[in-house]
Order: structure tokens, then C-alpha cells, then sequence
């Protein structure tokens, strides 16, 4: 009998993982059903032994993109009151690639055989826990068109957030590649053709010119011993990593540093909001709503301080109290949970602090591109420009022997 690994949680919102052995997907599904957890990833844990021409491929499992497309599309199919399983066979038919088209029939075949919208996501095992419990919620509550327009705008605004990271950064990786190809043309191209003029002549090289030649004469050596650094230094790294506590001691570093651990703060504390507020606008109770937007959060001393916050809420303190005992988060956050609280507009507060963190990130980001840019054309200059200096001179030197 197949053995499904699974990750769930519990009905006061506790995280569970395990194995269990079932004839189907669907069957260990039932039996966590029936056992209180709720699903939210279910795979088998013998894929790893299967021949890699049976996998199913990366490109074909959907991306943040095309989940984002998809919900939109879903929502829209919802609100003009489509039944669900017209609306999944059009998004199945409209579909731009064959990933969606595949994700979707699979929907629409689990929903056909009975299963709520919310399990036939939660079987995909490629979907964010906390869509999954919006989901649930929104079809409790008589809500899903509601549910996922608001999953619609949070995964607008994540993948809004990450392509302004990732245009920033560019134009350095631009000039970093025209450095490393002005830095070959010169050392592989200009180098070999002027070295053998000074040996047949006698004069001495230029030092930096030597210093080249020696490189190129010991490549083989010197990449195989980065190549063998690197892997050193990779395994003790990953060895390190897998103790127990050893990334969690690590993350709690890195928000320690001056200006990267407030970006770093300032970007989970942003995600976490959002996720949260958008979950609680949707519907879905605090505690299950916290549980699943901590799973959002990327460093693992944030996240574990975000558990501590969870226990402190499920005992029945306040979110802001919660959070301010155990966490990290900015104090201006807090003060700003306290009066949503206060005044029953917790979700929309979550919301104007996610949108205010993400408005410094963004800020942040372009402050460092705009410090970064000029530091690395100059780096990149007095390096090509040493060299191509060096070059000339040796040029020169020629003429001048020339004349002699």
C-alpha cells in the first residue's frame, strides 16, 4: 500500500506532519478527515524513488503568475454566477498552458467526484495553505466570490512586490556582465597577443601583465581548487544548517545586522499582515488565519517567535499583546493592531500596515540601487581601466623598443 506525507493542521489550528499509508491520494485524505487534521499537502513519499521520465516535470506544476491569473479568472467566473463546474471546465478550455490545463481538469475532476473546492486545492499539494483555508472559509460562509477576489489582490500584490525587487537589481547584474566580458575580451584577447612580443625582445613584463599570464597558465588549478572550496564550504554549510536550531540561530543574526535585518524585518512583517488581514477579511477565524500567514514568513526566528504569538493568542491574549511579548515586530505595527482591535477593523489595519511596509521596502530597495549602482561603476571602471591602462603601457613600452 502506498505511504502519503502529509501536512496538516489540527481543529484549534495546532501544525501536524507525518506519514500515512492509504490506497489513494484521496483515501489518505478521508483518514485525515476523519482524524480532525486538515490537509493542506498530501504527496507520496515514494515519488523520490520513481524514474525521473515518470515525474511530473517543474514547468508543469503552476506558478505564483498562474495562480494569481487563475483566481482572477475565477472570481470573475463566480461573480456572474457561473456553477462551479461550468467555471472550472471554461478555465480548463481558456487556459494559456498546458500546466493550467492540467491543474484545472484536476480540480474539476475532484469537485465531479464529490469534493469541496477547498479539498480538490488542498490536494494539489502546490497550493499556499492559507488560499486553502480562505477558500474553506469562503465556501462556509456563503462567500467565495468574496474570498477570491480578495486571493486575487494578495497574490497581485506579492508578485507586484517581487517584480519591483527584480527590476531593481537589473542594471547591476548588466554592468556586472559587461565588466566580466570587457575583463575576458581584454585578459583573453588582448593579453596572449602582446606577451609573446616581450619574450622574444627580453624586457622585463609589466606586473600586472605577469600577473595575468601566471592566471592563465594555472586555470586548471585554480578552478579546481574554487570548485573544491566551494564544495567544501557548501557541504559544511548545509551540514550546519540541518542541526537543529543552527537557521534559526542564523536568521535571528541577520535581523540583528543594521540595515539588512531591517529590510528583512520590514518584508516578512508586510507579508505576514497582508496574508492575515486578507484571511480575516475573508472570513477565516484569527487563529487559523495567524497559523496560516506565519507560513508565509521566510526567516525561521521570526516565524518561530510567530508560533510563541499564536500559543499566547490561543490562550486568549490579543493579537498585539501576543505579538508584542514574543515577537520582533516594529512597535509602530503593534500600536497599529492595537487600535484595529480596538475598534473592530482589524483586517483593514493589517492591510494599511502591509501597505506601508511594503512602501519602505520598496523604498529601501531603491535607496540601496541607487547607492549600489555608482559604487559598482566605479569598482567596475578602476578595475577595466587598470587593465586596459596596464595594456597600453605595455603597447607603449613596445614602441618604444621598437625605436631602439
Amino acid at each position: 500500500m502506498p505511504t502519503f506525507a502529509y501536512r496538516a493542521y489540527g481543529a484549534q489550528g495546532q501544525f501536524s506532519e507525518g506519514t500515512i499509508d492509504a490506497a489513494s491520494a484521496d483515501a489518505a485524505s478521508d483518514l485525515l478527515w476523519g482524524q480532525g487534521l486538515t490537509p493542506f499537502q498530501l504527496r507520496r513519499s515514494d515519488e523520490a524513488g520513481t524514474p525521473w521520465w515518470r515525474r511530473e516535470l517543474l514547468g508543469a506544476r503552476p506558478s505564483a503568475a498562474d495562480l494569481a491569473l487563475f483566481t482572477r479568472d475565477f472570481a470573475t467566473l463566480n461573480t456572474a454566477e457561473i456553477p462551479l463546474d461550468d467555471g472550472l471546465r471554461i478555465l480548463a478550455e481558456q487556459a494559456s498552458s498546458a500546466r493550467m490545463r492540467t491543474f484545472a481538469r484536476k480540480l474539476l475532476a475532484d469537485v465531479l467526484n464529490g469534493a469541496t473546492l477547498s479539498d480538490a486545492f488542498a490536494r494539489q499539494a502546490v497550493v499556499p495553505a492559507d488560499y486553502v483555508s480562505a477558500v474553506r472559509a469562503g465556501e462556509i460562509g456563503g462567500t467565495l466570490g468574496t474570498v477570491f477576489e480578495e486571493l486575487a489582490d494578495l497574490f497581485e500584490r506579492r508578485l507586484e512586490v517581487r517584480a519591483r525587487v527584480r527590476s531593481a537589481l537589473v542594471y547591476p547584474a548588466v554592468l556586472i556582465v559587461l565588466a566580466v566580458v570587457s575583463l575576458g575580451i581584454v585578459i583573453g584577447v588582448l593579453v596572449p597577443s602582446i606577451a609573446p612580443i616581450f619574450a622574444e625582445g627580453g624586457n622585463a613584463m609589466p606586473a600586472l601583465l605577469r600577473l595575468v599570464i601566471a592566471v592563465q597558465d594555472h586555470a586548471p588549478y585554480i578552478i579546481l581548487s574554487a570548485a573544491a572550496a566551494a564544495v567544501v564550504t557548501g557541504g559544511a554549510a548545509a551540514a550546519t544548517l540541518r542541526r537543529p536550531g543552527a537557521r534559526v540561530a542564523l536568521d535571528r543574526h541577520l535581523l540583528r545586522l543594521p540595515s539588512l535585518g531591517v529590510f528583512l524585518l520590514q518584508q516578512d512583517t508586510a507579508r505576514f499582515a497582508r496574508t492575515l488581514g486578507t484571511l480575516i477579511r475573508a472570513g477565516v477565524p484569527l487563529l487559523q488565519a495567524a497559523v496560516s500567514a506565519r507560513a508565509g514568513i521566510a526567516n525561521r526566528h521570526l516565524a518561530a517567535t510567530i508560533d510563541q504569538a499564536i500559543d499566547r493568542v490561543r490562550e486568549g491574549a490579543s493579537l498585539h499583546q501576543a505579538l508584542q511579548a514574543a515577537t520582533a515586530v516594529p512597535p509602530i505595527a503593534l500600536r497599529m493592531i492595537s487600535v484595529g482591535e480596538e475598534a473592530g477593523k482589524l483586517a483593514a489595519m493589517l492591510l494599511r500596515i502591509a501597505a506601508m511596509f511594503e512602501t519602505q521596502t520598496r523604498r529601501s530597495v531603491d535607496r540601496s540601487m541607487t547607492i549600489l549602482t555608482p559604487l559598482l561603476t566605479v569598482i567596475i571602471a578602476v578595475l577595466v581601466g587598470s587593465l586596459i591602462m596596464a595594456v597600453m603601457n605595455a603597447i607603449l613600452s613596445i614602441n618604444g623598443m621598437a625605436v631602439r
